[in-house]
């Protein structure tokens, strides 16, 4: 006689389904830097998009000269990757035939797992890309600006961790059209830690207050994707214009549960998203500042 596969009930999987499609929590950013883009087939293997490049500089010509300096904006066509990221929760069969005994629901704490590994992997991706794939990340994109700090952080006092911020924020608001810029700093956690200091010894606020108060940023957030990621390892932080001209994410499937497949001993639950991580198409208006 054959064997009674061991299904998992609809009111588990709901359970599980509600579980994985959480928001992801604590320093899971990623996913809202920039704005998704809207449809796009989860079928759709790579994007196609307008990348720009800024060259050219204005300069002082004399009376009568013909040396126009020509300044214009590169528009070339660019194509993302799309790939898949996976993970599966599974129950042996006893698991789930003592359950159903005991007229109890499975334990959703499997899904919770998935929940986070799948969130922490999109994260990665789209702060650091993904090179086995041909994925970048908003810490080595080509195109975008650079700059490197004269002290660390913790060497330094408030007034200069805020012109530090100032002068690698100005390099996106000096760009013609970008004086307004929703402008969004993200830091790694020691350095976003370091602007709870207090400013100075005659200001009592935070350096994070002061620079609150400036209304250079939008947002400013921290993450561990970005520990180790300025130049030569060091310490950086990631500023950047934040709206739909820059760049958006690209989620053509956001977390799916499967139809549960049993194999013995063990039923399974699979999970996939499908992602490109971001697309960046004005990469001018990103500014790596290394060296914090």
């Amino acid at each position: 006689m054959p064997q009674e596969l061991a299904m998992i009930e609809n009111r588990d999987l709901i359970a599980m389904e509600k579980t994985v499609l959480k928001a992801p929590q604590e320093e899971l950013i990623g996913r809202s830097l920039f704005p998704t883009i809207p449809g796009v087939n989860p079928g759709a293997e790579t994007y196609g998009y307008s990348l720009m490049t800024r060259h050219g500089a204005a300069k002082v010509i004399a009376n009568g000269a013909d040396d126009l300096p020509m300044v214009d904006e590169d528009v070339k066509r660019a194509y993302q990757p799309i790939y898949t990221i996976a993970a599966g929760i599974h129950f042996t069969y006893q698991e789930v035939f003592a359950a159903q005994m005991a007229g109890q629901p499975l334990q959703t704490d499997k899904a919770e797992t998935v929940r986070r590994a799948i969130s922490e992997k999109e994260n990665d991706i789209i702060f650091n890309g993904e090179s086995k794939v041909g994925i970048t990340g908003l810490t080595n994109l080509e195109g975008i600006q650079a700059m490197n700090a004269d002290k660390k952080f913790s060497e330094s006092t408030g007034a200069e961790m805020q012109e530090t911020l100032r002068k690698a924020k100005s390099l996106i608001t000096v760009i013609p059209g970008f004086n307004q810029a929703r402008l969004k700093l993200v830091l790694a956690p020691a350095q976003y830690e370091s602007l709870n200091s207090r400013y100075s010894d005659y200001d009592s606020r935070t350096i994070l207050e002061v620079i609150k108060a400036a209304g250079w940023f939008n947002s400013i957030e921290t993450t561990s994707a970005l520990v180790g990621k300025g130049l030569n390892n060091s310490e950086c932080a990631m500023i950047f214009d934040s709206t739909s001209q820059t760049g958006g994410f690209l989620l053509p499937r956001d977390v799916t549960q499967f139809p549960q497949e049993a194999h013995y001993p063990n039923t399974i639950v699979p999970y996939d998203e499908r992602t490109g991580g971001l697309v960046i198409k004005t990469p001018y208006a990103i500014v790596k500042l290394s060296g914090i």
